[in-house]
């Protein structure tokens, strides 16, 4: 690849990227979660479909507000504070969520689990970001998608591991590993010397190789932040692009069962078998994606990632009524969608802004796409029921205009002189052959 040899993460970097990268499990297993639990607690709790509606809609929110006033929280107060205390928040609301037989306290828990995952992904990656040199800033950041990924994929298979378990005893399982989880990881972050160590002092010694000590000291106002242009323009565009890539990403992510079993008439074990298929091949996407994110590749495998992505939805919308090529075009599109996506989307956000911004951005960020996402999430059966075709081709729009806002951003970056090692080098290279 390229001719300069990458150097690899020490081991104080490796182990943050791990403890830090669980935020993005547990916010994957949350949601996905709590769509395993859903006909569960419809048939338990006997509940209106009204209510089985709202479920999911208010995790997402909840997610939200946790994203949106948690990013702030961690600036104002500390990204190491707040890192310590969302993941408590996580492990005591899911803990409820886990071993609960009353609805009002469901939702407490849901609504804890929710705000404390969302709260924990901005300042996850503003810890992260901020104690990685830049040579290894997105292999850093890509990490934390492999988290992402395999929270869905343990969530479906600790499902149907359970789904001949009666009641909602398969939800103690679900909620109670992620209990575990998020109880053991805030257990490493409060309580282990070594880690607190590395939250100390590996971002004073990154800091000052890079010169960037007085800028991650300072604290400026979320309303000074947005007057000006060179942090107004990335967020609009970036949260832009996250909003357009989310609406299909969530939608087969809550919905492809639904879609398959109900729309298409498949058998439940058909649609899991399906979904799992395509998060596994996610998750080998991601692989390829961080040996290659720091390097002149990255954005040709991001066009790659949309060129799969028309394609998959462009079929997909001619073939509604045929159940197979719909799967087959699923399984090419959540490849493909990887390396055009969170990941990217991830390391863009930790590079554009400064370092005492980026959870206040990323989370401001975060929180309106969660919110509108949450709000499609509302139509989105709705939508099916009309016209399964129609549903697919606002899907396939969508890839179109987040492909729009990611050129965009990428011609956006020299115009506004921000780092970008990827692109630096691809550049390089070019001039190199002339």
């Amino acid at each position: 690849m390229d001719n300069k040899v990458t150097p690899k993460m020490n081991k104080g970097q490796v182990l943050l990227v791990v403890v830090a990268g669980i935020a993005s499990y547990l916010d994957a297993a949350i949601l996905v979660s709590c769509g395993v639990a859903l006909p569960l607690w419809t048939k338990y709790f006997e509940f209106s479909p009204l209510i089985s509606g709202s479920i999911n809609t208010a995790l997402t929110l909840a997610v939200a507000i946790g994203a949106v006033s948690g990013g702030a929280l961690s600036d104002k107060f500390g990204r190491v504070a707040i890192f310590n205390f969302d993941i408590l928040v996580v492990a005591i609301g899911t803990a409820l969520v886990a071993f609960t037989n009353n609805i009002p306290l469901l939702f407490v828990g849901l609504a804890l689990a929710g705000w404390g995952s969302g709260a924990d992904l901005p300042t996850s990656l503003a810890v992260i970001s901020e104690r990685m040199d830049k040579a290894n800033y997105g292999k850093a950041i890509t990490s934390t998608q492999l988290y992402w990924t395999a929270g869905i994929i343990l969530s479906q298979f600790i499902g149907f591991l359970t789904a001949g378990m009666s009641g909602i005893m398969p939800v103690k399982y679900l909620f109670g590993f992620i209990a575990l989880m998020a109880f053991i990881n805030w257990g490493i972050r409060i309580f282990s010397k070594s880690f607190r160590d590395i939250e100390n002092n590996l971002a004073d010694d990154v800091q000052t190789a890079e010169g960037t000590e007085q800028i991650a000291e300072a604290k400026p106002k979320l309303g000074e932040l947005l007057k000006q242009k060179t942090i107004l323009v990335p967020l609009v565009l970036l949260t832009l692009f996250y909003l357009f890539w989310n609406l299909p990403a969530n939608s087969f992510g809550m919905f492809l069962n639904y879609f398959l079993v109900i729309v298409d008439n498949q058998a439940a074990a058909t649609a899991t078998i399906v979904a799992i298929i395509g998060n596994v091949l996610g998750f080998v996407a991601t692989l390829i994606f961080m040996r290659i994110a720091d390097t002149k590749y990255r954005y040709h495998i991001m066009f790659a990632g949309l060129a799969m992505g028309i394609a998959a939805m462009f079929i997909a919308g001619l073939s509604a009524a045929y159940w197979f090529i719909f799967s087959v075009c699923y399984i090419v599109y959540m490849f493909g969608y990887i390396w055009i996506g969170e990941p990217i989307y991830k390391v863009w956000t930790q590079s554009f802004y400064p370092v005492n911004a980026r959870a206040s951005m990323t989370g401001f960020s975060l929180g309106i796409v969660r919110a509108l996402t949450a709000a499609f999430a509302l139509i989105t059966p709705t939508l099916m029921a009309i016209s399964p075709a129609l549903f697919l081709w606002i899907l396939f729009g969508c890839v179109i205009i987040y492909g729009i806002f990611a050129i965009a951003i990428v011609k956006m970056i020299p115009r506004y002189h921000i780092h970008d090692n990827a692109l630096e080098k691809l550049h390089a290279a070019k001039a190199a052959k002339k």
